[in-house]
């Protein structure tokens, strides 16, 4: 048996004593047919922000490879420079077999020169309880899968109890508990900090508090723009009061990595970040993570609770030279989400029901991450209400909803504001619906 869970793990986990050959059938269920044997299979990856688990995904990638006579190469780049690399490979029809879409998912834009590979989708929902119901629209178009979601990246509250105890503050719940205990701590040298810049951070960490304040993007359907609304210039107006009672400058500037960096160094009294900054302060700073704790969300002002998540898709150019070793490759690495997950240290939040079974791996043994064990319940996905559709996707890889926060952070006035960002959005719904 080569899988990457030893005998003596599946053992313990299971409480069974199975025979090794049984185990092997158990583990390895499905065959990868024997046509893909001497073939070669490129993925193109991002750089995981748990380094840990890109060590496990080449070492897991390796085995599966030498289990079926495949030749593994992983690519790993920065997430930010995915997009100029899928144009790369469309533009010269050659490349990957095997892409990601992380931070920037981009199926809808790509549908046409992805490979329909519903059957896998609807195979892999049956097997596991289904599908959580707001991954499809990140790999489904007008019904049909053209990629597989495989994991999100959720983004909750980390906040230092030393910190808001020292003025007199409780664990937060609202996004007005969050901006006192900013402006309270600030002038003590504890400031927050969220990104107004062009980076995934501030796409999702914006689009939670318009979400939370009542904003939305579309209607459910997804083809009318919606954010033209009272809840929208709340949102917009509490982000400046924020900015200004609670943040330094530098957030102008700021980075996906800089809000990891700005806990981990102590300064920060509360980040909205996923939790690679709450491990990145547990091997970095002890003591600053000793008083480092979750909430999975606060609310908005009529008690809305929302999570905007980065969902994480795989899908098969039609022009790559293995689509079937690229299916099997899906298939076996989603039937290890709970190695994947554990590798992680709980990073990657999966999108197949079953998989929520608790305890989770990386985070139902752990008393301060055990609360995100249904964070899937709270989790939308950009475009919301309404599905992730092409227009919606543009609207986010062109940064219009952040740039409408940074512009009133930056004293534009809100109506100004407003007319600019509710332009561009219908500018770009409008070219799709005459294309």
């Amino acid at each position: 048996m080569s899988d990457v869970i030893s005998r003596r793990t599946f053992l313990k986990t299971t409480g069974t004593a199975a025979a090794a050959g049984s185990l092997a059938a158990m583990l390895d269920a499905h065959q990868a047919p024997a046509e893909i044997k001497g073939t070669t299979l490129r993925l193109l990856q991002w750089s995981h922000f748990v380094p840990a688990y890109d060590v496990w995904l080449d070492d897991f990638a390796k085995k599966w490879g030498d289990q079926n006579g495949v030749k593994v190469r992983i690519d790993h780049i920065p997430h930010l420079e995915l997009p100029a690399r899928y144009a790369a490979e469309f533009a010269a029809g050659t490349g990957h077999d095997l892409i990601y879409f992380a931070g920037q998912i981009l199926t809808g834009q790509y549908s046409r020169t992805l490979l329909d590979i519903s059957d896998l989708g609807e195979a892999l929902g049956k097997k596991y309880g289904g599908w959580m119901e707001a991954s499809k629209s990140c790999a489904q178009v007008g019904g049909q899968w053209y990629g597989i979601p495989d994991y999100f990246v959720t983004i909750p509250v980390l906040w230092r109890k030393d910190l808001f105890e020292s003025v007199g503050l409780g664990a937060p719940n609202t996004w007005d508990d969050l901006r006192k205990a900013a402006r309270l701590l600030k002038p003590k040298g504890h400031p927050t900090g969220m990104q107004f810049s062009h980076c995934n951070d501030a796409n999702h960490n914006w689009r939670t508090v318009m979400y939370c304040f009542g904003g939305k993007e579309t209607d459910p359907s997804g083809q009318q723009v919606a954010i033209d609304s009272k809840e929208t210039r709340e949102a917009l107006r509490f982000a400046k009061a924020l900015f200004d009672e609670g943040m330094t400058p530098e957030v102008f500037s700021w980075d996906d990595a800089s809000d990891n960096r700005y806990l981990a160094s102590g300064v920060a009294s509360w980040v909205h970040d996923a939790i690679s900054a709450f491990r990145t302060t547990q091997d970095t700073n002890p003591k600053v993570f000793e008083s480092t704790y979750m909430v999975p969300e606060v609310t908005g002002p009529t008690g809305l609770r929302l999570n905007m998540g980065e969902p994480t898709v795989w899908a098969i150019w039609k022009f790559g030279k293995n689509p079937q070793a690229a299916k099997e490759f899906i298939q076996y690495i989603t039937d290890h989400q709970k190695e994947a997950m554990e590798a992680s240290r709980g990073y990657n939040m999966p999108m197949l029901n079953d998989f929520y079974r608790k305890p989770m791996p990386g985070l139902g043994n752990d008393a301060k991450l055990s609360v995100l064990q249904e964070q899937h319940k709270i989790t939308v996905f950009l475009g919301y209400p309404g599905p992730m559709t092409p227009p919606a996707q543009e609207v986010l890889t062109t940064f219009v909803i952040p740039d409408m926060f940074t512009r009133v952070a930056r004293g534009a006035a809100i109506e100004d504001t407003m007319k600019w960002g509710v332009g561009e959005i219908r500018r770009i719904y409008a070219k799709y619906k005459m294309g």
